[in-house]
C-alpha cells in the first residue's frame, strides 16, 4: 500500500495571513471594538455599511462579523449557508436584486441571522440601488 501525501495545497499570502478575529484586525480597532460590542449586548444593527480605500480590510471585518454574530468559527475557505456574499460588479441590474430579496425572506438555516455582504456596491445600477435600498428599509 502506498502512504497518502502528508503535504498540503500551498495558501495564498492574503489567504495564509488573513485575520479570523476581530481582535486580530490591525489598524481599525475603533470599528472592531464596535462590532464586538453589538454581538456582546446581542443588538446588531439590521445593517452595516464599510467604506474605505482599498485594502483597509473592509471585506475582511464584514466577513469576521458575519461569523461572529452567528457564532460560526471562521476559517478563510469555510462556507455557511447564512452568510452570502455577492459582487455587485458581476450582478448590477435590478433582476438580481429582486433575487435577493426573494431569498432574504428565507429563515436563517443555522445561525441566528441570515447574512449578506454585498461587495463592489457603488456598482449597482441606479434602478437596482433603489430595489436594494427598499429590501434594506
Amino acid at each position: 500500500m502506498a502512504k497518502a501525501s502528508s503535504t498540503s495545497t500551498p495558501r495564498v499570502l492574503y489567504r495564509k495571513y488573513r485575520p479570523t478575529k476581530l481582535e486580530d484586525v490591525v489598524g481599525q480597532s475603533a470599528i472592531t471594538k464596535a462590532l464586538a460590542e453589538s454581538i456582546k449586548q446581542g443588538k446588531p444593527s439590521h445593517a452595516y455599511l464599510f467604506i474605505g480605500p482599498r485594502g483597509t480590510g473592509k471585506t475582511s471585518v464584514a466577513r469576521i462579523f458575519a461569523h461572529a454574530v452567528n457564532h460560526f468559527d471562521y476559517q478563510v475557505e469555510d462556507s455557511y449557508l447564512d452568510i452570502i456574499e455577492i459582487d455587485a460588479a458581476s450582478n448590477t441590474g435590478v433582476d438580481n436584486i429582486r433575487d435577493l430579496r426573494e431569498k432574504s425572506i428565507i429563515a436563517p438555516t443555522k445561525g441566528r441571522y441570515k447574512v449578506y455582504i454585498i461587495d463592489e456596491i457603488h456598482m449597482l445600477t441606479k434602478s437596482a440601488a433603489n430595489a436594494l435600498l427598499k429590501t434594506l428599509e
